[in-house]
This record gives structure tokens, sequence and C-alpha cells, in this order.
């Protein structure tokens, strides 16, 4: 009776191990900080760059979460527990995954310094882009 409980206790502790692996919640980027007012042109290149790499990487994470679903996905024909590891939150019957929401964040946030970069006749950067060429 104990080999059966240990087994059991041994099972449980592998789902949840797998079900870890399930995915993770979204943490957008608030489009309006305080500290926008503040800002100088250059930071406000700076920043878009960086959100711009940050979309890039939320970009490739969504792939590789979809490579590896469907490589768990393949395993779990063999061995079928390995279904609770699959990330639900990037399949295509849920409505937005992580790194969609956080590369929608990205962009609005961009869309918003921006504009203050071109009220303050700042963006785009002359010395890269003009109107005449």
């Amino acid at each position: 009776m104990t080999q059966a409980r240990y087994l059991t206790a041994a099972a449980c502790l592998g789902l949840g191990l797998l079900a870890g692996c399930g995915g993770r919640m979204a943490n957008p980027t608030p489009e309006i900080s305080i500290y926008d007012r503040y800002m100088t042109c250059e930071d406000i290149r700076h920043e878009v760059a960086r959100n711009y790499e940050a979309q890039s990487a939320l970009v490739r994470e969504q792939v590789w979460a979809e490579e590896k679903n469907d490589m768990i996905m393949g395993l779990s024909l063999a061995f079928p527990p390995g279904w609770f590891a699959v990330d639900q939150t990037v399949e295509g019957d849920y409505p937005e995954a992580p790194q969609e929401i956080e590369v929608l964040a990205l962009g609005a946030r961009n869309r918003h310094i921006i504009s203050l970069a071109q009220e303050d006749q700042c963006w785009p950067d002359p010395k890269v882009w003009s109107p005449a060429s």
C-alpha cells in the first residue's frame, strides 16, 4: 500500500512540474509615464529603439513557445501526461498571448512618446531623415 502512495505522489509531483511550464502572465508597459514631460529628444530616441528591440524579443519568445508546444504535443502521443505542459496562452483559440499584449503595449508607448517628440519638433531626426530627401 505504501508503494502505491509513493507512486501516486510521484505522479502528482511530475504533473505539477509539467503544469508549471504552462505559460506566463502578461506584463504590459504603461502607455503614459509621469516622467514623459521631462524626456529629451535623445531620451525618446533611445526609448523607442529599446522598445523596438523588446518587441522583437517578444515575437521571438512567442515563436519559441509555439514551437515548444508543437514538440510537446508530438511527444505527448507517447507520454500523455505531457499535455499538461502545453502553453495554452499561445494557442490559436486563446484571445491574445501575453507576448501579443506586451507587443501592443510597447507599440502604444512608442506612438505616445513619438507624438511628444513631434510636438517638440525633434521627430523624425533631421540628421537621419528629412522630407526633402
